[in-house]
């Protein structure tokens, strides 16, 4: 098999990733946005969240159409400063889109566990409630 379509279909491949993501991104904020019970800072969350999900999968589109391009460079054969430069671009690129995923990974994790700790709030708030209400009517605790 030929340079130019291995370069050609692994490119394919990651710009298909992306252009997936993109679409699946766009399906999930579309559903936030039309979600009514989230609070305004949930809202604030998710809005960042798609700007950063969808910077990091254009920018797989776009490291997979400069992948598909590398054997159709004819300065690559001619130029071999230049074909290092060009890959180490896209090793650079490539370090990027990671850094962007493994920071939306982070802020989703933060994201998570402010909600776990509200959730566990409201858990205590309403079993102090229970317990009072039980009182009140000389209930015994629910074992």
């Amino acid at each position: 098999m030929p340079n130019e379509t291995t370069y050609l279909g692994f490119g394919s491949i990651v710009t298909a990733v992306g252009i997936a993501l993109v679409c699946f991104h766009v399906r999930a904020h579309r559903r936030h946005q039309m979600d009514n019970e989230l609070t305004e800072p949930d809202h604030r969350f998710f809005a960042h969240q798609y700007a950063r999900r969808m910077q990091t999968s254009a920018l797989t589109v776009t490291l997979g159409a400069l992948i598909g391009l590398c054997g159709y460079l004819r300065v690559f054969e001619e130029s071999p400063i230049f074909a290092t430069c060009y890959v180490i671009g896209l090793l650079l690129l490539a370090l990027w889109l990671i850094l962007l995923a493994l920071s939306d990974a982070i802020a989703s994790r933060v994201y998570a566990g402010k909600l776990e700790h509200r959730n566990r709030q409201v858990g205590k708030t309403l079993q102090q409630a229970l317990e009072e209400v039980r009182q009140a009517h000389g209930l015994e605790p629910h074992k």
